[in-house]
């Protein structure tokens, strides 16, 4: 019986002389749950032009295309692993996620201005879920059939078993010339465009060293041409390549 009496009489004066901290305490975390109730994590925020600017020529001449995760920049170094790393979104999108309305909108390519991305998608499956069809610019078909691979039944399990088509993605950077519009420079992660002889000649599947990011000249005619190019994705549904502008959500309005 004394053991338990002493132990009570303990915990009343331990409860009587930790209580006040205990308040404390918990008016404390209160108020950090109100702030963290109201304040957006900061990956939640838009990049801001200004950063991109100074980390989209930071891996030019020296990074090296790969599907792997380097260690240095957290990200593959391939061609939407440059795009994420850039914008630091907080994950590696895929290029066709950034031809989809869900990571950004159709422009004209005349509209193109910095930080804007051109993507190309295309089918590797027998599936045939690409078409090229005319899009107005609001990303509407002046066509009302419908993608290849689209609908129910057998052949939508096969484009959802069949996985994501694919693609590729890149940050469009400045005309050469504003009158004439003609040629532009981007920068870009890739192991087969505008590539020099060295990263050609190189067949690794993972990695190509010879393969560097670089700030390169390209003509118009890549937009203009794959902005007919329009896939059916099991996730995003319509995904579209050509001249695309980010969310406000992800590159803050210029």
């Amino acid at each position: 019986g004394g053991t338990v009496r002493g132990g009570a009489v303990h915990c009343l004066w331990a409860c009587r002389i930790t209580m006040p901290r205990l308040l404390r305490s918990s008016a404390a975390l209160l108020l950090l749950l109100s702030a963290s109730a109201t304040t957006p994590p900061s990956d939640d925020l838009c990049t801001p032009v200004t950063d991109l600017q100074q980390r989209m020529p930071t891996w030019v001449g020296s990074v090296p295309y790969s599907h792997i995760v380097n260690k240095s920049w957290s990200y593959p170094t391939d061609c939407s692993g440059f795009v994420s790393w850039a914008l630091q979104l907080g994950r590696d999108a895929k290029a066709y996620e950034y031809a989809s309305d869900a990571l950004s909108t159709r422009i004209a390519t005349d509209d193109l201005r910095y930080g804007d991305v051109i993507t190309h998608v295309f089918d590797k499956t027998p599936l045939n879920r690409c078409s090229k069809m005319d899009l107005d610019d609001d990303g509407a078909a002046d066509s009302a059939q419908g993608l290849p691979g689209e609908g129910v039944g057998i052949v939508g399990d096969l484009v959802r078993d069949l996985g994501h088509v694919s693609g590729h993605v890149f940050f469009f950077d400045r005309w050469d010339d504003e009158a004439t519009k003609s040629s532009f420079w981007a920068y870009e992660s890739t192991e087969t465009q505008d590539q020099t002889e060295a990263c050609l000649a190189q067949k690794g599947l993972l990695t190509r060293s010879a393969c560097l990011n670089h700030n390169v000249l390209k003509s118009r005619d890549t937009p203009d041409k794959w902005r007919r190019e329009n896939c059916s994705d099991p996730k995003y549904g319509s995904v579209s390549g050509g001249p695309r502008r980010l969310l406000p959500a992800i590159l803050c309005p210029q």
